[in-house]
This record gives C-alpha cells, structure tokens and sequence, in this order.
C-alpha cells in the first residue's frame, strides 16, 4: 500500500511568483504505519458510556421501580431481601436503547 502526498511548490507556469503547484510524492507502506503509530497516541474515546448516559432519562420506569425496591428493604438486616431483579431490568432496558445507536459506530 502507498501513501500519496501533496506538497506545494513553487512554479513559475502559473501567475508569476506567487503560483504554486502539487506533486505527487509516494510514501512507502511503512512510514505510512509510523505516522499512523504517532496519531494513534491519543485515548480512544468509548462512545458506549456517552450512549448510556443519554438513554437513561429514557428508563425511567424501571430504574424507579428499583429505587422503591431499595427503600422498601433498607431495614432488612437478615440479607434475605435483594433487588437484583429490579437492577438487572433497568440495565436491560439502558442495554438496548444504547444497542440502537452503538452498532452503527461501531467500525
């Protein structure tokens, strides 16, 4: 694979001094890898956490149903009561909103 690149140059076919003209200049495949190397230093960003954050006002009925849950066995102190399945619904319902847009950004 090569990398083609344009650089300016001066050329006197154009007006006057001041006209500039493109030449083509080949890069070898590996320096083309070592820019890339060098661009490649800055985080990637998750777009999964973005997508989270906006669909949750969208999961408001199960993510109140597990706040109630919470309140209702805040005195448990035997260890018995959990509101697992009220946490997991509200996840599965952030999930798949977030499914819908995620994939499509995904490469």
């Amino acid at each position: 694979m090569l990398l083609v690149v344009l650089r300016p140059w001066k050329s006197k076919t154009f007006s006057g001094s001041r006209g500039f003209a493109f030449r083509f200049q080949l890069v070898p495949h590996l320096i083309h890898q070592v820019l890339q190397t060098i661009m490649a230093d800055e985080e990637p960003v998750d777009p999964k956490q973005y997508l989270e954050e906006t669909c949750k006002p969208k999961c408001v009925r199960p993510l109140r149903a597990y706040q109630l849950c919470v309140e209702r066995i805040k005195g448990d102190e035997t260890g018995h009561k959990h509101c697992t399945g009220q946490y997991f619904d509200y996840w599965k319902c952030v999930d798949n909103c977030v499914a819908l847009k995620l994939f499509v950004k995904l490469k």
